[in-house]
């Protein structure tokens, strides 16, 4: 793929992920009424440990409102060429992937509508996360750039899970698709493939310009 075609599919990325990001951050108001129950939460319920599971799903939500943007920012060439911001905003986004997002992902998998194959899933899904975010920060301090973008890309590629599985989700409720069968899918199949995406961005010269390409100075690290 020459570097033009890279460069239009990485800004079609980022065009396709904002709009799922403002769809999901929209739907997902409705878990911090007060006064309401949302359908999805009236679905699961009964679960066990209920004010756990409640309390995690709103950090979950509103942790990962905030770091899904912030990750797709942090990897623009125009916040790159800013290495104080970017090393701010990268420390805040590192803090609350790993204290909040990861751990209440963990804890809602337990509850994961399709089954023990889905739990596993978002397991998966969230080991990647935590260990690439701190794998990147690690690499980062030790100025090993080509490593941190290799990790970060994982973080980024992980997160677009939410958007991609939500897509894939429409479409089997509208091929008719056992609602088990279509969670068990819709989950795996872009967390492998996000995963091997992540990978083989990672070797390509020409690569795509949300994706870390200029080092951070040395003066400023």
């Amino acid at each position: 793929m020459t570097n033009w075609r890279v460069q239009l599919a990485s800004r079609g990325f980022l065009l396709v992920m904002a709009l799922g990001w403002v769809a999901i951050g929209l739907a997902s108001l409705e878990y911090f009424e007060p006064d309401s129950v949302a359908p999805f939460v009236a679905e699961r319920l009964p679960v066990r440990f209920e004010s756990l599971w409640l309390g995690a799903l709103q950090w979950h939500v509103a942790s990962a409102i905030v770091t899904f943007p912030l990750c797709l920012v942090l990897g623009t060439p125009w916040l790159q060429r800013r290495p104080v911001w970017h090393r701010s905003l990268g420390r805040v986004t590192g803090a609350l992937v790993v204290a909040v997002l990861v751990p209440s992902g963990i804890v809602l998998s337990f509850e994961a509508k399709g089954g023990a194959l889905v739990t596993v899933g978002f397991f998966l899904s969230a080991a990647v996360v935590l260990v690439a975010m701190v794998s990147g920060v690690a690499s980062a301090r030790r100025r090993d750039f080509l490593a941190h973008k290799r990790h970060m890309l994982h973080v980024t590629a992980q997160m677009s899970v939410a958007v991609t599985s939500r897509g894939l989700l429409r479409g089997f409720d509208m091929a008719g698709l056992e609602p088990e069968v279509a969670y068990t899918v819709a989950l795996w199949i872009p967390v492998v493939a996000s995963a091997l995406a992540a990978e083989w961005l990672a070797g390509r010269r020409a690569f795509p310009s949300f994706a870390f390409t200029p080092p951070v100075p040395r003066s400023l690290s």
